[in-house]
């Protein structure tokens, strides 16, 4: 069983406190970053609001995507 569920997600709280944006500004990162992701891998499942937290640190503090 997973202990934190949410460690597999990044929230708007979390990319504003990142960035130092408003909540607005927030959930416009996270729906840029939804359809890039939907455009790289079709098959994958977005949610509104949310952001695939892998996907997040690769594409927003460069970590490989091989770590």
């Amino acid at each position: 069983m997973i202990k934190n569920k949410k460690s597999f997600v990044v929230g708007v709280d979390e990319i504003c406190e990142d960035w130092q944006v408003s909540r607005a500004q927030g959930y416009k990162i996270i729906k840029t970053l939804n359809q890039q992701m939907k455009k790289e891998n079709p098959n994958v499942i977005v949610i509104a609001g949310k952001l695939n937290r892998k996907f997040y640190e690769e594409n927003c503090y460069g970590l490989s995507r091989n770590a």
